[in-house]
């Protein structure tokens, strides 16, 4: 995953072939904890590794269709102008951009501790 900050610290993440990352928004909160507002862009037909979430956020489709399951459950498509939650600590076992020739993108919502990585392998 390619991240891309135009403030000049920007807080590690793992990566994905061929998505990016924008964060556009890092707010300080009490507790040492940041809320961040983050643009995650999918290429075409682009694919998540099983992975996981530390902490719950949430995501709203800007622009296409994603498709997103957790643990044993179903996948469920999104639209742009809905939302969907990243679940803490069950396995995102499926999440993927339905469009085999347009990009899927989604804001992604969350606080965490500063530096500590939102997306983790499983």
């Amino acid at each position: 995953m390619v991240e891309r900050s135009d403030r000049p610290e920007s807080a590690r993440q793992s990566g994905f072939a061929g998505v990016t990352r924008k964060i556009l928004e890092r707010l300080p909160l009490p507790g040492n904890q940041e809320l961040m507002v983050v643009e995650v862009t999918y290429p075409p037909g682009g694919v998540a590794p099983l992975h996981r979430h530390p902490v719950a956020g949430a995501i709203y489709i800007v622009e296409g269709v994603a498709e997103s399951a957790y643990g044993s459950g179903e996948p469920r498509q999104y639209r742009a102008g809905e939302t969907l939650q990243d679940r803490a600590d069950l396995p995102h076992t499926h999440f993927r951009n339905c469009d085999p020739d347009r990009p899927l993108r989604f804001l992604t919502i969350y606080v965490l501790e500063p530096g500590r990585s939102y997306t983790l392998e499983p």
